[in-house]
């Protein structure tokens, strides 16, 4: 057995729900964006890193009006997920977001997954960009995303700096197998994640999958929106309303830029960047007008903190056999 085959052991197990709490009366369903500009992708590490990234003009901005533009338009209230570096560089974003009644929360400082750092220089990124935040908006910042889903087994490390750090919740652990992230044997739903036994727990919010023959499928956005027929996504929104596991999408402001810079990728870096990006607007305009109850992460917390205590506890770090 690997793995990713093990059950949720002993430790693991679902806690009782508090007797209070009510079930939601309506589908929990989340959009978020992971502000970013579009050289500072994974796909970009190897050939564009942090030393040129004043070499690419920066279309963040311009991006992040077309979506916001979009959600003013439609009544759609969303989560922010913020690079520290793109806060510090265009100071009044934030704000406008939080004055808009979006939700601001935290993508790290630099964009670099978490198997680049240790958690020394980790607690530092996240404190930097948390402060950096909330200076910014005056409001504060409540979630953390990993930058590509990286909180994995092998960072389980991560979630005791995020609890130290003040974070209320996470929205970084993938439950399906990809070669560069994913905990496949994760649950699907909210619940609580722990680095390893004994550690502290963290709220877990993890993004929309759609289970079909045993597998969690990834309908949530990112290159599965622009790359895949729409029609998955909508299967995995009707599912999760039917099973009352709430539904988080994710999208970045560079997949609404066709007008986007050509960077020098890897043939698989290309098709998944550049796949999409003249529809993906009008595709995100079809998810929202189909699906209502919109609202950013934070809003939903008194209600899925009740969700994940009857999920229960996870723990990232397996104990070794005796």
């Amino acid at each position: 057995m690997t793995d990713d085959d093990h059950p949720i052991t002993a430790t693991q197990a679902p806690a009782k729900a508090p007797a209070t709490s009510p079930e939601p009366s309506a589908p929990i369903r989340c959009l978020s964006v992971d502000v970013e500009e579009y050289f500072q992708i994974e796909a970009a590490h190897s050939t564009i890193g942090p030393d040129r990234w004043n070499d690419w003009p920066s279309r963040v901005q311009r991006n992040m009006d077309l979506l916001l533009e979009l959600f003013d338009r439609t009544g759609i209230r969303a989560t922010f997920f913020f690079l520290g570096c793109v806060a510090k560089q265009h100071p009044a974003l934030a704000r406008r977001c939080a004055d808009l009644g979006h939700e601001v929360a935290s993508h790290g400082s630099m964009h670099d997954r978490l198997h680049r750092l240790t958690p020394e220089t980790m607690r530092s990124d996240v404190t930097d960009s948390k402060r950096l935040l909330e200076d910014q908006t005056g409001r504060a910042v409540l979630g953390f995303r990993s930058p590509t889903w990286s909180l994995t087994r092998d960072t389980h490390w991560a979630v005791d700096v995020l609890t130290e750090a003040g974070f209320k919740y996470d929205a970084s652990v993938f439950p399906v197998r990809h070669p560069m992230y994913g905990v496949p044997d994760a649950p699907d739903r909210p619940f609580y994640v722990q680095g390893q036994a004994g550690g502290a727990r963290l709220l877990e919010i993890p993004p929309l999958t759609w289970r079909v023959m045993g597998k969690n499928l990834p309908v949530a956005g990112g290159g599965y929106f622009r790359l895949l027929p729409l029609s998955l996504m909508k299967q995995g929104l009707k599912q999760a309303a039917a099973q009352g596991r709430p539904a988080i999408l994710y999208f970045h402001p560079w997949e609404f830029d066709p007008g986007m810079p050509r960077m020098p990728l890897s043939p698989t870096g290309r098709l998944r960047t550049y796949t999409g990006l003249k529809s993906a607007a009008a595709r995100l305009g079809r998810v929202i007008r189909g699906f209502d109850h919109w609202t950013p992460i934070a809003d939903q917390i008194e209600d899925l903190g009740p969700l994940a205590e009857k999920t229960g506890v996870f723990t990232l770090r397996r104990q070794a056999a005796a």
